[in-house]
């Protein structure tokens, strides 16, 4: 394996100036020097130059859930990854915490970079081995070409980065390459930051309710409670759309505790009408630092007469790990309440298992990454069947979210999931009037 060597080095007298503690990699003052040298180089060679915003995924919740070592050492080794890849045709830099920057001179097309970057997200998608432990990682990227893209280091770094958003936009190990409609995204990222924090005075929220089935009999025994947007300048957005501004806007866990007031109301009605359905309720990570969470659900059951047992919370693994013991008395509090408990997106990168003796849970929902294909990829295959037995074994149902096939639905069933959920039965969908 190549060591953390990079083009352009400085002198050791300067070398730890230009140089990042935690990865060796060179710092962003230095790298924009760097890449002001190779355009006036590719200018004067009438050359091309690529610079490529990588982000590595999830790596704050690593932080806080696992502590800032962990997340340094998985930093480290993502950076590793990342040299090794790009080997001798570029130079690589950290930009910021979870960012990093590849430039790479004498690029004359996208066909020059295209097969790099694919090599590069799949090599980042295999899981790191970090003190025993075996955590998730992708990336997402964006690049942005010289002279096409831009022709100063300012534009091609922000053009970059916007092709960057766009692919996190997508889901996990994705890239975007730039165009010029992102600046058009760009500005309507604010606008649209701006308008949602006005979303809920205005009445412009809506719940959408996706079913749950039992994995046997295919009978839907549970519905999940979805916050929708209805924004008259950017249309109906779905909660993966606007949560990002949500989360910069400090709005996530107010919109909460709307979501938990009126879906508590509707599962009433339907309980009224002789509806057996549980209500499933999202707490987001910063849901679980409230320290009136609990008393925000028992007053959303008594204003709406809600049997509790109808009501099932769904925490992240973030959520739980940000400090497990709170997590657990928090708990511990809702299950005397009878309330069900669920970890939503189980296997997602954060090692909540060493700690699920300490909840008291009733269903694991499995992350989509591993359904996504898991009739093709056997490590995926093994971990669902494992991660099923250990629940079982700790009498915790085992859900799938992001069901999207028949044949997804058999082999999960084969292997003993309870509950099934994924657009697959999108035409279940409905919603309600808040």
């Amino acid at each position: 394996m190549r060591q953390l060597v990079f083009h352009g080095r400085p002198p050791e007298a300067v070398s730890q100036v230009c140089h990042d503690d935690v990865t060796g990699l060179v710092t962003r003052r230095c790298a924009e020097r760097q890449l002001a040298a190779a355009l006036v180089q590719a200018a004067e060679r009438d050359a091309g130059v690529a610079v490529l915003h990588v982000d590595v995924d999830r790596l704050k919740e690593i932080n806080h859930s696992l502590g800032r070592p962990v997340g340094d050492a998985c930093l480290r080794l993502m950076a590793q990854r990342i040299v090794d890849t790009v080997d001798n045709r570029g130079s690589v830099s950290r930009m910021d915490s979870d960012e990093m920057m590849i430039e790479l001179p004498g690029i004359a097309s996208l066909d020059d970079v295209i097969p790099l970057v694919e090599r590069l997200l799949e090599h980042i998608r295999r899981p790191l081995e970090i003190s025993g432990q075996a955590l998730l990682s992708s990336c997402c990227i964006g690049i942005a070409l010289y002279p096409d893209h831009g022709v100063t280091v300012t534009e091609l770094m922000r053009h970059a980065n916007l092709a960057r958003r766009k692919a996190q936009s997508r889901g996990a190990s994705q890239y975007c390459v730039f165009s010029p409609s992102l600046l058009e995204d760009d500005t309507d990222r604010i606008q649209l930051r701006c308008d949602l924090r006005h979303a809920l005075e205005r009445g412009e929220m809506a719940l959408v309710y996706r079913p749950l089935l039992c994995a046997r009999s295919g009978q839907v025994v549970a519905i999940s409670a979805q916050p929708q947007w209805n924004s008259p300048r950017f249309g109906v957005l779905e909660m993966s759309k606007w949560t990002p501004a949500a989360r910069d806007n400090g709005q996530l866990t107010d919109i909460c505790h709307w979501v938990l007031k009126h879906a508590c109301r509707h599962a009433r009605s339907w309980y009224e009408a002789g509806s057996g359905l549980r209500v499933l309720v999202g707490v987001p990570a910063e849901g679980m630092a409230d320290e009136g969470l609990v008393e925000r659900i028992e007053l959303a059951l008594s204003e709406s007469c809600l049997p509790p047992g109808l009501l099932e919370i769904e925490l992240t693994e973030g959520g739980l790990m940000r400090d497990p013991h709170y997590a657990s008395r928090v708990l511990g509090r809702l299950q005397t309440m009878g309330v069900r408990l669920a970890i939503d997106g189980f296997g997602s990168g954060h090692s909540v298992l060493g700690h699920l003796g300490l909840f008291p849970l009733d269903t694991l929902k499995l992350d989509a990454l591993f359904i996504n294909d898991c009739l093709d990829n056997p490590r995926h295959q093994a971990i669902i069947r494992s991660v099923i037995g250990m629940a079982h074994e700790l009498g915790i149902r085992v859900a799938a979210s992001g069901v999207s096939s028949r044949q997804q639905v058999d082999f999960l069933r084969d292997q003993g999931c309870d509950l099934l959920q994924g657009s697959l039965w999108s035409r279940m969908e409905y919603s309600d009037p808040v």
